[in-house]
């Protein structure tokens, strides 16, 4: 059986800030959607989707967060923080309106998040791997270490 290195494991606290930004953009953004439905002579037609839209763009934000924050496999920190909070909003929303849901809508919803929390990781990870190669960081002046990488 082979023991897990430093680059195998996964940063929980990655995962759980990733989780934390995530839901805050998702809140705050959908409070400021709300107040402006209210303010507004705007309709509450699209504001359903809106949300939605606001949720997917949170998973993004948060999975950046999280391959940002990964030493490695950001990639990874990404796709958990995505699967998560899809698993939290099937919870959420079975709990509100369950004769809305079936397994398809289920299943597409965790396809969903999942992939864009995957791509927010791997934005993350690789924006800071070219941020660190190009020597825009304070204090790196040196290239990555050998191996490293985005993936």
């Amino acid at each position: 059986m082979r023991k897990m290195s430093g680059k195998d494991k996964l940063e929980l606290k990655t995962i759980w800030l990733g989780l934390t930004v995530a839901l805050g953009f998702w809140f705050l953004s959908g409070i400021i959607a709300l107040l402006w439905v209210i303010f507004s002579d705007a309709g509450v037609f699209h504001l359903g989707m809106f949300v939605y839209l606001l949720g997917i763009v949170g998973v993004l934000l948060g999975g950046a967060v999280a391959g940002i924050k990964a030493k490695y496999k950001g990639w990874l920190h990404g796709l958990w923080v995505g699967l998560l909070l899809g698993i939290l909003g099937i919870i959420v929303n079975l709990e509100l309106v369950p004769e809305l849901y079936t397994w398809g809508l289920i299943g597409r919803q965790i396809l969903v998040w999942t992939l864009w929390g995957l791509i927010g990781g791997y934005l993350g990870a690789h924006f800071l791997t070219r941020l660190a190669q190009m020597g825009k960081i304070k204090g790196i002046k040196r290239k990555p270490e050998k191996g490293r990488s985005s993936l």
